[in-house]
């Protein structure tokens, strides 16, 4: 039987990165995401359960299709209590509102809020599991998956956070492998809704950000979800109609999938938080719309991109801790621990990246604040590469989570 502890911080700098890659930690993290993107693959976030105000501009939302009925109302028990424990994590932002006056990097108000759900997610989290021990794992990873009280930002690594929460709840057993995709779409569609009402009350700043050379400022897997969602497995059949990739930036199907699919829904939040050209501030996904056709290439293109600006990178995975239930430092192979540090040593708090970077196609430059400008004009550097990870099938670099094992 495992034994649990609290989690501590094992990735100290770049070099660790190796250790991470064998641990028992990264395999389960991979085996969760796998499970996850096959349960949601063909299905659409239930009714109600999107809120169309989190990424519509205007106040005015007739124009927008109420839904019949709310989709949290028929979930199953377990993914119900997950969606509870979100809930109430909502309303704390109701009683915490932003401080008043201009502020340049987050709202202090958000330090509040971020107390207030650590004094409350113990007893949360022990009304999931009855281990006391395990729930203390569970605690810190859902804690963690709202972004950081220091220095007021959100970002992948926060996402991988709620990741492991939900991974942690499937390991001991609480999400069993037969709950439906419409159940974790639905914590999910609660999870995403919450946190971008956080950036949008405390200004919440994006966490390592790549500026217009990113994915997303804040955002990763929920466009894995939402690609997964527009995807089948092979050999079957949807009577659903699914928009072409290429038409996702249209209004139409804006406006047509916004509360179904996590994927058209987070690019509605884009329009609705920036202002101008999308092909200017969000380049990368506007040429995935812009050159690739099959939603079986945007997923499987995602998913080694995550591989490589998620899991490769230390200014993400630094902030990844590892207790010795769920998430443990050792070896997948010989279940020995890995060797990590006793302390953090100095000048470990560095933020290059070891692995090239995706915004330099894989040829083997090594991402660094000497060659990327976060405010560098989209038109600085070659548009066409970071497209290019969706239209090949075989990248630089390896890719843990491919696209085999997701179809």
């Amino acid at each position: 039987m495992a034994r649990f502890s609290t989690p501590t911080k094992k990735i100290f700098e770049s070099s660790d990165l190796g250790n991470f890659r064998k641990s028992l930690a990264y395999k389960r993290l991979h085996q969760t995401i796998r499970f996850i993107v096959e349960k949601v693959k063909g299905t659409d976030v239930p009714e109600g359960c999107l809120k169309a105000s989190i990424v519509t501009r205007s106040r005015d939302l007739s124009h927008i299709a109420q839904p019949k009925s709310c989709g949290f109302d028929n979930l199953s028990g377990p993914a119900a209590q997950v969606v509870k424990v979100l809930e109430h994590f909502e309303l704390l932002i109701d009683q915490t509102p932003p401080l008043k006056g201009p502020r340049r990097f987050g709202n202090f108000a958000c330090r509040d809020w971020h107390a207030k759900i650590e004094a409350d997610a113990g007893s949360l989290v022990n009304h999931l599991i009855s281990k006391e021990d395990a729930s203390n794992e569970l605690e810190f990873y859902l804690v963690n998956a709202f972004g950081s009280a220091v220095r007021l930002d959100y970002g992948s690594g926060h996402e991988l956070s709620f990741i492991a929460f939900i991974g942690g709840l499937m390991e001991c057993g609480f999400i069993g492998s037969d709950i439906a995709g419409t159940d974790l779409l639905a914590i999910f569609a609660k999870y995403y809704d919450l946190v971008r009402r956080l950036i949008i009350e405390y200004s919440l700043e994006p966490a390592g950000s790549h500026g217009v050379w990113g994915l997303d400022d804040h955002f990763h897997f929920i466009y894995i979800l939402g690609a997964s969602q527009f995807n089948t497995d092979k050999g079957e059949s949807s009577s659903r109609y699914i928009p072409p990739v290429q038409s996702v930036l249209q209004s139409e199907t804006l406006e047509s999938y916004s509360q179904s699919n996590l994927y058209v829904n987070a690019i509605a939040f884009i329009f609705k938080i920036k202002s101008g050209p999308f092909n200017a501030h969000s380049p990368i996904l506007y040429d995935i719309h812009r050159s690739v056709s099959l939603w079986s290439k945007v997923l499987s293109g995602l998913l080694k991109m995550y591989e490589v600006e998620v899991f490769g990178k230390f200014p993400v995975v630094q902030h990844f801790w590892f207790g010795d239930g769920f998430f443990p430092w050792k070896d997948a192979e010989t279940m020995k621990d890995l060797p990590t540090k006793d302390n953090e040593p100095e000048g470990s708090k560095q933020d290059e990246d070891e692995m090239p970077g995706l915004i330099n196609g894989f040829q083997g430059t090594k991402t660094t604040h000497s060659n990327i400008s976060v405010t560098a004009a989209p038109w600085a550097q070659s548009r066409r590469q970071p497209a290019s990870a969706f239209k090949r099938d075989k990248l630089g670099g390896s890719s843990h989570v491919s696209s085999s094992e997701t179809s």
